[in-house]
């Protein structure tokens, strides 16, 4: 057995328990009670015995000082900073992405990292197409007698940004929750639906907005053409009040592509949001009238659609395209071996996250992913400090644009910085801060979620487990390994670029929670003890990916996954 390197210590420790525990029973006369004590003692060192031979770590002394650097306290502390008010939900593109950007290139900065980026900046800059709706956009309605166009802005705004014609009859489905029957379901394919907005219990409350899932199935099929949602004559859901809010809707992950990338396909339903004025002239061809209308989709648990005669309604969808620049965040540590320096590991996570909502409510991302980014960076320090540094060298990158599509690490392998052939493995931390309700369930604290550690070099799995039984001994949960989860999180994060060009990759994770991208993911929930120890499982992994004798040696067919 290798003995760790506080052996002497313990040992030292252990004879002066030892020694006081006997030097008190010395002055106890009574031997009834000296006897209970005796007991309880020798049961206490055999306990504090076990827990030494049994528990403690085998952490390679080349890379402990590293590995003990690492701290809940100051994960906590770059958490606290990337998740804050003044961070914005670091939407990317957006100013609080911008500032993350800069505090993260701050800490590289403060640690010595060589700056790899451009221009010997810690920064990898890339260009993001950003669609939005156009004020071209209109919408036409076109009955026997009369044909009338409507503005974009004053009769309507658009949620989508998208070039496209559509064009076809028009039904009333009630309020966008309402179960429909089976025969107002059936004539829906190939029609343009009106709806009042929000749930139909919640009538008085249009903020609860929420589509019938059994539309969803159109959007597959391309048989629903659009959805025109009425707002309200009033309050929250006022035409006015709605219209600022989608005119400053940050970007969605549709609507944000890689400059030059192919663009995205069209998707349907459109949907609009329209004024009560616009609705009230479109349904009179039916001689409708919206208060009656209300009453009868709210007192009718199953409602049967309404068409719309004599009307063919037209939307012309149309978008503009902004570019804008982002950043990837790079800190470069040379390896110690002069053959196998030019080989490279990298560490990943991203920084991005979700920006401010329409309400003006902020997405902190605490979990998502800024438990990650802080867990990169005090990787970063962990390797920084240690006295030893291993024989391969370590890039230490913070991506954006994950959240619009993998943007950042998909730039990163298209034009790297260091040579995908010389890059060794990928180790990608996303969301490692709070438990999922599989493991609430089992009362199960300390586990990490593995994906993809095995599908490109099961070697890479086997030096995981192995770093694994060395430090933390977590629990290592390959559910979502398995390629027919139908969660598919193999794809979902930054490692999957790596993994699509043949780089062995380790995903770590714990699983998405009743917060995951809302704005009450926030640092009070994030759980640091936990995140201390799968950060320091991630560094010992990386020491021995690092300071491994040769490349991988890669599986002979490789996993679906990565075609």
């Amino acid at each position: 057995m290798i003995l760790p390197d506080n052996f002497a210590g313990s040992v030292i420790d252990f004879e002066c328990r030892f020694s006081y525990s006997f030097g008190i029973l010395a002055l106890i006369h009574n031997v009834k009670l000296r006897k209970e004590l005796m007991k309880l003692i020798l049961i206490s060192l055999s306990a504090a015995v076990f827990v030494f031979f049994f528990e403690t770590k085998s952490i390679r002394r080349d890379a402990k000082e590293g590995y003990d650097s690492i701290t809940q306290a100051d994960l906590k502390k770059h958490l606290t900073v990337l998740a804050s008010d003044s961070m914005e939900g670091r939407e990317t593109s957006f100013a609080g992405q911008k500032k993350a950007a800069e505090y993260i290139s701050n800490v590289f900065m403060s640690l010595g990292l060589k700056p790899v980026g451009d221009h010997g900046t810690f920064f990898q800059h890339f260009d993001v197409e950003v669609a939005n709706a156009s004020p071209e956009t209109r919408l036409v309605a076109q009955s026997k007698s009369v044909t009338k166009t409507y503005v974009w802005g004053k009769d309507f705004i658009s949620a989508d940004a998208q070039d496209t014609t559509v064009s076809g009859p028009v039904s009333f489905v009630g309020f966008m929750d309402s179960q429909l029957d089976e025969e107002s379901m059936a004539k829906l394919e190939g029609r343009i639906i009106v709806a009042f907005a929000g749930q139909r219990q919640f009538a008085n409350d249009t903020s609860r907005e929420q589509v019938n899932r059994k539309f969803f199935a159109f959007r597959q099929e391309r048989a629903l053409l659009a959805v025109l949602v009425i707002t309200d004559e009033a309050g929250a859901f006022s035409f006015e009040r709605v219209l600022p809010r989608v005119k400053e809707r940050a970007a969605s992950r549709d609507r944000m592509t890689l400059r030059g990338m192919r663009p995205t396909r069209v998707r349907l339903p459109l949907t609009f949001y329209v004024s009560p004025s616009f609705a009230r002239e479109l349904l009179q061809h039916q001689k409708l009238r919206m208060r009656q209308l209300r009453e009868k989709a709210m007192k009718d648990s199953v409602f049967s659609q309404i068409s719309v005669e004599d009307v063919i309604l037209t939307a012309h969808a149309r978008k503009t395209v902004q570019v804008k620049q982002t950043e990837n965040v790079v800190g470069f540590l040379g390896g110690s071996d002069a053959k196998l320096k030019d080989e490279v590991l990298v560490f990943t996570a991203h920084y991005d996250h979700l920006g401010v909502g329409t309400e003006g409510a902020i997405f902190y991302g605490a979990d998502d992913d800024a438990s990650g980014t802080s867990t990169v960076l005090e990787i970063a320090e962990a390797f920084a400090r240690n006295t030893a540094k291993p024989r391969r060298s370590i890039l230490f990158m913070t991506v954006a644009g994950e959240e619009k599509g993998l943007l950042g690490s998909r730039y990163y392998v298209l034009h790297p910085i260091f040579p995908l052939e010389k890059t060794i493995a990928n180790l990608n931390t996303d969301m490692i801060g709070r438990t999922d309700k599989k493991h609430d369930d089992l009362n199960e604290v300390h586990y990490t979620y593995v994906i993809g550690s095995d599908k490109i070099s099961t070697e890479l799995d086997s030096l995981l487990r192995i770093a694994n039984e060395e430090s933390e001994n977590l629990t290592l949960d390959y559910t979502f390994n398995d390629e027919r989860d139908p969660n598919q999180f193999y794809r979902r994060s930054d490692h999957f670029n790596f993994a699509r060009n043949g780089i062995p990759v380790v995903f770590f994770f714990t699983g998405v929670h009743p917060d995951y991208h809302r704005p009450t993911d926030t640092v009070d929930k994030i759980m640091f003890p936990k995140m201390e120890r799968i950060a320091r499982l991630i560094f010992y992994t990386g020491w021995k990916v690092a300071d491994f004798d040769r490349m991988f040696v890669k599986n002979v067919a490789h996993s679906g996954y990565t075609r």
